[in-house]
């Protein structure tokens, strides 16, 4: 084993890791409602993942470049991506609850406000009471993928 492999080892476990611990930080700032917080990283996130996808691929495209790490460190790599792989998997069930919610706030939002604005009952031709027409809310814009 060459220093070369062992440097580039040691450099993939520190980017699994600290791609982990940014994963690990947003979904807590995600429960704690603070989203601002979980972007305040976004610039390295977006360099780690890119440093790291490439050095994936180079080695599933080359093996040999990690061939004969030692024990220890071949763990700490396995440990590290399945660390990152469950933490990315929890990431996004967190992605779809906050978005379930953030979609049922805003329908209930618009369904309240277009029931507040509808033209009010009266009494029609035949002595019945009218529903009124229903008005769309104006002046409220809702998008349904918030």
């Amino acid at each position: 084993m060459t220093s070369d492999t062992t440097e580039r080892a040691s450099q993939l476990l520190a980017m699994t890791q600290r791609l982990a611990g940014l994963v690990a930080a947003e979904i807590e700032a995600m429960k704690a409602r603070k989203l601002v917080s979980g972007s305040a990283d976004w610039d390295e996130k977006e360099r780690l993942v890119h440093a790291w996808r490439l050095e994936v691929s180079r080695v599933k495209a080359d093996p040999t470049l990690l061939a004969g790490i030692n024990a220890e460190l071949k763990a700490g790599l396995r440990d590290a991506a399945k660390e990152l792989e469950q933490g990315l998997e929890a990431h996004a069930q967190a992605l779809i609850a906050t978005r379930t919610v953030t979609e049922g706030l805003v329908r209930s939002i618009a369904a309240e406000i277009a029931s507040n604005r509808s033209a009010p009952a009266a009494y029609g031709r035949t002595g019945a009471v009218n529903g009124g027409q229903r008005r769309e809310a104006s002046g409220l814009a809702v998008d349904a993928k918030a």
